[in-house]
């Protein structure tokens, strides 16, 4: 990656107006091949079903099947198959981060936020609570898709969730792009600077988050993840200037990106509030501020702020074990751990919140959060 990049930030201008051809490609041929209406009926298939298949879709889709089924020729496997393992071993931590951390910075940043809003897909509407859980799921899904062993094999079930999410993002950018959106003081929509915001959020986030709960792992466990992530972003489409090389350059890409679009916006807190919403219906009435704490905690008082989530009574020391123990049932036992570090809490905290959020997912029919069997056998 070119360091004048994040010497100079504002060269990522240019970044909002660029796409990804291939994809934008192949949403543009089959909506000229099948029409709108069925083109967004297609898009719907893809979004709501979490197993699909190739032969489901128009032949006129067979160039960008081929195109993207495979990670980079410059893909080090030894490197895949220690994220895997690092995945095992923080899988269910990872999601608590991904929803408590990723999510919310994606949110900080105003013009992002606004291309979520516009999609409708996670509105803050009482009534729409099933679409919001349903994103929520595709979000976790697709984290559990692609760590998998085995998933990112050329063809593997990885492969294909990358393929699915990139075509959404150029359907997205597709119907959006016709209607009333300023692409010159906005960007396009999922352009390539949100694209690579996104990509540090779901690998730089998620580590740096470890290192929140004093969970301290091997820089080469650490570059391994990064690795991995920087794979799958090459498969997604983003442009390799935007992929780092480091873990480090890729904290700095993440910094750069959210100093340069993090605002407060209605959107963004909106979305927030949905998020937090959701939150609270897998929790007990008595600790709704928990959600709050933590978001806190992982993204900083002053972008919390700016996506309205204050401070409230307590502290994160003392609302997390608190909170564990309405919870999870553990009673007096869990008395006997508060004086423990605070990565007890979050380890025990994420298996059980995991095991909530699948039984909460899969009482809705048109939506089942799938474990791979793998991270089943290790997280029980």
């Amino acid at each position: 990656m070119q360091t004048t990049l994040l010497d100079h930030p504002e060269q990522l201008a240019g970044y909002r107006q660029l796409s990804d051809p291939l994809a934008d490609d192949a949403v543009a041929a089959l909506v000229a091949e099948q029409g709108p209406d069925e083109a967004r009926r297609m898009f719907e298939v893809l979004t709501r079903n979490v197993e699909w298949s190739h032969e489901s879709f128009p032949a006129s889709l067979a160039g960008y099947w081929d195109a993207c089924d495979r990670l980079p020729e410059t893909t080090d496997w030894e490197q895949i198959r220690l994220a895997n393992a690092f995945f095992l071993d923080h899988g269910p931590k990872f999601l608590v981060f991904l929803y408590y951390k990723s999510l919310p910075l994606l949110y900080t940043c105003a013009n992002g936020a606004k291309v979520l809003g516009r999609t409708g897909r996670l509105a803050h509407d009482a009534q729409q609570i099933q679409v919001f859980t349903r994103r929520i799921a595709e979000t976790g899904q697709f984290l559990l898709a692609v760590m998998a062993p085995g998933a990112l094999q050329p063809g593997g079930p990885g492969i294909r969730m990358i393929q699915k999410v990139r075509l959404i993002h150029a359907a997205i950018r597709h119907f959006i792009g016709q209607n009333d959106w300023d692409a010159a003081t906005l960007g396009v929509p999922v352009n390539q600077e949100d694209m690579a915001l996104t990509l540090m959020t779901f690998s730089v986030a998620l580590t740096d988050a470890l290192e929140q709960f004093g969970l301290h792992e091997p820089p080469e466990r650490q570059e391994a993840f990064f690795h991995t992530w920087s794979a799958i972003g090459h498969t997604l489409g983003v442009s390799p200037d935007l992929l780092p090389a480091e873990l480090q350059q890729g904290r700095q890409l993440l910094e750069c990106i959210l100093n340069r679009q993090s605002a407060p916006s209605e959107d963004g807190q909106l979305l927030t509030q949905a998020l937090l919403e959701f939150a609270r219906k897998i929790m007990p009435a008595d600790f709704k501020a928990a959600p709050e704490h933590l978001m806190r905690h992982l993204i900083g008082a002053r972008r919390a702020q700016m996506l309205g989530v204050s401070a409230g009574p307590g502290c994160l020391g003392l609302g997390v074990p608190l909170f564990l123990r309405g919870l999870f049932g553990v009673g007096e036992h869990l008395e006997d751990r508060v004086q423990e570090p605070l990565h007890v809490f979050i380890d025990l905290f994420s298996r059980q919140l995991m095991h909530k959020m699948v039984g909460y997912f899969d009482s809705y029919k048109q939506q089942h959060f799938a474990v791979p069997a793998a991270f089943q056998d290790a997280w029980q």
